[in-house]
């Protein structure tokens, strides 16, 4: 599946590209609009972008959690290595400290993410700011022509920025921090 992002400047364009894409047989699940006009978008009923779309919860939730196992890894192995505790720290321990460490450090990297803005959507950061609207279009190898050709017939004001996967890397470029939010 692949995302097609493009920036609109006006929110009942928008709409029309919605309506547009559900006769093509695009759902409301695989069309979402980024804006900073919540109201305008759900008077318009265009579906918002979701919370996982607009911030970093999965990616860092993923390279936190890495990290969370590697710790895991090292902290079980010096206790299954030195045995520094009354009772014999065997496989099975070492197993748990490593999945313990893991499922806190995807806890606490999706707590971070929360104040990140998603690393695929950075890039827009600035049209955003500038009250442009963000539509994401997710689609199929089969209908991406399709909705291409539709977007460039119809809506030539809309500007096509291109396109990527719908799959989150844990090891793709870094997020960029929301302003005034502290930390990275």
């Amino acid at each position: 599946m692949r995302r097609l992002y493009y920036l609109a400047d006006d929110l009942h364009i928008c709409e029309l590209v919605a309506q547009s894409l559900k006769e093509e047989g695009i759902s409301d699940w695989n069309f979402h609009v980024l804006s900073k006009d919540q109201l305008g978008l759900y008077q318009r009923r265009l579906h918002a972008a979701n919370t996982f779309q607009q911030r970093d919860v999965v990616h860092t939730g993923e390279r936190w959690g890495i990290v969370g196992v590697l710790v895991g890894l090292a902290v079980g192995s010096l206790a299954w290595l030195l045995q520094p505790l009354p009772w014999q720290v065997d496989v099975f321990a070492v197993v748990l400290i490593v999945v313990i460490g893991g499922l806190f450090g995807a806890w606490q990297g999706a707590l971070a993410g929360l104040s990140r803005q998603n690393y695929k959507i950075a890039r827009f950061h600035d049209d955003l700011e500038a009250r442009r609207h963000l539509v994401m279009v997710d689609v199929g190898e089969h209908n991406r022509a399709r909705v291409r050709e539709i977007m460039n017939v119809r809506f030539p004001s809309v500007e096509f920025c291109g396109g990527d996967t719908t799959w989150i890397s844990p090891f793709a470029a870094s997020p960029v921090a929301l302003p005034g939010v502290a930390g990275r």
